[in-house]
């Protein structure tokens, strides 16, 4: 993602009536290898092999499954978010690398409107939970608001904002017209929508606001910092409930490494836990009600934390010291837990940037199997409590069973090695999956009639 900077800030005054212990990776039963070039086990896919001439082996050019591609954004310019209309499920928003935020139709892709360019990359984007607003902001702080116009297209801007500081999170709250904003400051913003009333509750420090969940209840937050910290907060009295700070917990697998940001997080359905993946390669699951750590799963090889060896088994040891400290770089930035979900049966799945899906029981603590995708992991999204959806950086999107760990299902992108995912929705539907990518296109897939 592009660097970032900051500027100047502003408001519109409207009105609105809304108020307001731990595991080791060894212990793993199995790993599967799911291989992308391998006979898809349902609803399978006809992939022709790879052609070999008497030069050697050469690839066919990939297959597309995408129903639509999409190429409203610059060739080349990542697309960082896509977001669509909670209400209609007709319209989605797009924002990229190319400062641009677009509006088109999910049936047949037609561009419906483009708004005037940001001043940097725009990587958020969001609908309110009725679709009324549609909010974007930029790297560098920028914030816009639109809600329909008459002919039903949301071009009327309503509010906008700077707020003095690198944004680096932005969603809208459940139920309620209220936009959260987190900033590399540690601060996070409550803005009413569309007055621009607003509350700011500052995590202390100058760490970044990394990761964000809202209650149920509509009347707390949950969130994650850089520096690995965990906070609940009370909204109407932007007071702290509780924290927690991973650096006393005293596991080796923290010890051994210091980037303890968090990444990732989700709670479960009963809203007892929280599950918060980190930087460091650990999933760390919470007690909701008092912030105790419950459990600390350890979600990466052990060869991420030995120097590295060459294909051929060879320990590659003629290396200086430079090159270890490169490797050991690499190791650590493939450790980190990209996305968690929790599954039926106890279950807890954790993807890695290093392209492994770990599947943790969290009553036995036990790890039931390790999936290694050989790509890495985006974003996990989960139907139906055990079909799990993975984008990975390949540009592919698979369907596991999170049961059995049996691959169902692969959508491929035509783009290859270049045309890694950037972000996945889902429609309410559950027909159709959205992916946005770094070519700068974005597709829809079919699931299902």
């Amino acid at each position: 993602m592009k660097d970032k900077n900051s500027p100047e800030r502003r408001a519109h005054a409207d009105s609105d009536d809304d108020e307001n212990i731990h595991i080791d990776a060894n212990d793993a039963f199995e790993i599967i290898d799911v291989d992308s070039s391998a006979e898809n086990h349902l609803d399978a896919l006809d992939i022709d092999d790879p052609m070999e001439d008497e030069h050697g082996q050469e690839e066919e050019e990939e297959e597309d499954d995408s129903l639509l591609k999409l190429s409203h954004h610059k060739p080349d310019s990542s697309i960082f978010t896509v977001s669509i209309d909670p209400r209609t499920q007709a319209r989605v928003c797009s924002g990229g690398e190319d400062d641009r935020c677009l509006v088109w139709r999910l049936d047949t892709g037609e561009l419906i409107h483009e708004y005037p360019p940001f001043d940097d990359s725009v990587h958020q984007v969001c609908w309110s939970f009725d679709g009324k607003y549609l909010c974007a902001c930029d790297m560098r702080g920028q914030i816009r608001c639109w809600t329909d116009n008459a002919d039903g297209i949301p071009t009327t801007e309503v509010w906008s904002f700077h707020t003095g500081n690198d944004i680096e999170l932005m969603r809208f709250h459940p139920s309620a017209h209220v936009l959260f904003v987190g900033t590399n400051d540690s601060q996070l913003w409550l803005f009413k929508i569309p007055s621009g009333e607003y509350k700011i509750m500052h995590g202390g420090g100058d760490t970044e606001i990394t990761t964000l969940e809202v209650l149920s209840n509509g009347k707390q937050c949950i969130s994650g910092y850089g520096n690995g910290h965990i906070k609940l907060w009370d909204l109407k009295q932007c007071s702290i409930v509780w924290q927690y700070d991973n650096s006393g917990e005293g596991d080796a697998a923290a010890a051994n490494n210091n980037n303890n940001k968090c990444i990732s997080m989700c709670l479960n359905d009963e809203q007892t836990l929280i599950a918060c993946g980190s930087a460091d390669g650990n999933c760390r699951v919470l007690n909701l009600n008092n912030g105790k750590l419950l459990s600390s799963f350890a979600c990466f090889q052990p060869s991420l934390t030995k120097s590295s060896t060459r294909g051929d088994g060879v320990d590659d040891d003629d290396g200086g010291e430079d090159d270890e400290d490169a490797g050991s770089n690499e190791d650590e930035t493939a450790r980190s837990v990209e996305s968690v979900i929790f599954g039926t049966g106890h279950l807890l799945i954790c993807g890695t940037l290093s392209g492994y899906i770990y599947i943790w029981d969290i009553n036995t603590k036990q790890l039931r199997s390790t999936l290694n995708l050989q790509s890495g992991i985006v974003k996990c999204l989960l139907n139906e409590g055990y079909l799990l959806y993975t984008a990975c950086l390949d540009g592919h999107i698979r369907l596991m069973d999170i049961r059995n760990g049996e691959p169902l299902k692969e959508w491929k992108s035509g783009g290859g090695q270049d045309c890694g995912i950037m972000d996945m929705v889902i429609t309410k539907d559950k027909r159709h999956i959205l992916c946005a990518y770094t070519q700068g296109l974005c597709r829809v897939f079919k699931l299902k009639e």
